[in-house]
């Protein structure tokens, strides 16, 4: 009877503890705001003398009881985009036996898809552009490689390539055909009777071809003047440069120099005074340099 008695108490002992700590919770899951504002408040009041530890563990305690924080990156705003993008241009500029000038691009490509034939040049962008005036030709050259696709030009639309092997070399030189007109002979006597050209002769002279000019004066070409000075043997200038004329004219002082301090040697030596020249007084600079030499040599 008493084990009974005894089983029965504790039974409503834990039927009052469990109600209770069901109470206590819902209480606190209905005060998780209220406890957490509390919480960062009491947090924010002790920082200032509550040691970092101590603010480490509170601020876990309002995690636990109910602080969330974002756990997804906000995405933007959905734009769509335009599926077309810019535009690369490649491919054939020039088809075949179509005319084009130094310069033109004739093919776009990436890689080398096609070769730089006759006449063609490759740019850094792998672009072929033609190097002469002509016809744009489309071929393949198995002497050059087996497997390569070629772009050239030819002077003639008619050409074929490649052109044999061992053939003459075609090329343009740039120059323009131009017909030479026939030269036109002159009468020898104007239609006023006046002849056109008249010979000089002068005794000890070449003789000289003067023309009729429109003032009815007979002169002589230009061109011929300027030649008359090289039959003649002037020399219109002794020196070609001016340091050729500077250098010589350094030599002649020195030469002078040298021949003064000789023959005042030689005055002095015959008795003579040193002052004068074949009986006549030097000048002042002659005095001067002259006491120059005489302390130079002391």
């Amino acid at each position: 009877m008493e084990a009974s008695c005894t089983s029965i108490f504790t039974r409503q002992v834990q039927s009052t503890t469990l109600c209770r700590s069901t109470l206590a919770m819902r209480f606190l899951t209905m005060q998780r705001p209220l406890v957490a504002a509390a919480g960062s408040f009491f947090q924010s009041a002790t920082s200032r003398t509550v040691p970092i530890a101590a603010q480490a563990a509170l601020g876990n305690a309002a995690l636990v009881q109910g602080v969330r924080y974002a756990s997804v990156k906000s995405q933007g705003a959905y734009k769509k985009k335009s599926k077309r993008g810019i535009p690369k241009k490649l491919g054939a500029k020039r088809t075949g036996d179509q005319y084009v000038i130094p310069g033109n691009i004739i093919y776009k490509q990436r890689g080398t898809l096609w070769w730089p034939g006759e006449n063609c040049i490759m740019g850094r962008d792998f672009s072929i552009h033609a190097m002469a005036t002509g016809y744009v030709k489309y071929y393949r050259d198995p002497q050059r490689h087996p497997d390569r696709k070629y772009i050239g030009v030819t002077f003639n639309k008619d050409d074929v390539l490649p052109y044999p092997q061992h053939a003459e070399r075609r090329r343009r030189l740039g120059l323009t055909a131009y017909p030479i007109k026939p030269t036109v002979e002159e009468p020898e006597i104007s239609p006023s009777g006046i002849p056109y050209q008249v010979n000089r002769v002068v005794k000890g002279e070449p003789d000289r071809l003067l023309r009729l000019r429109k003032d009815y004066s007979y002169r002589e070409d230009n061109w011929r003047i300027g030649q008359l000075v090289k039959t003649t043997g002037l020399r219109t200038k002794r020196f070609r440069t001016r340091k050729q004329y500077f250098r010589y004219r350094a030599w002649r002082r020195e030469r002078e120099k040298i021949g003064q301090a000789k023959s005042a040697v030689k005055r002095a030596a015959m008795g003579e005074d040193p002052n004068t020249v074949k009986g006549r007084p030097l000048s002042k600079k002659q005095q001067k340099a002259a006491k120059k030499k005489q302390k130079a040599k002391k």
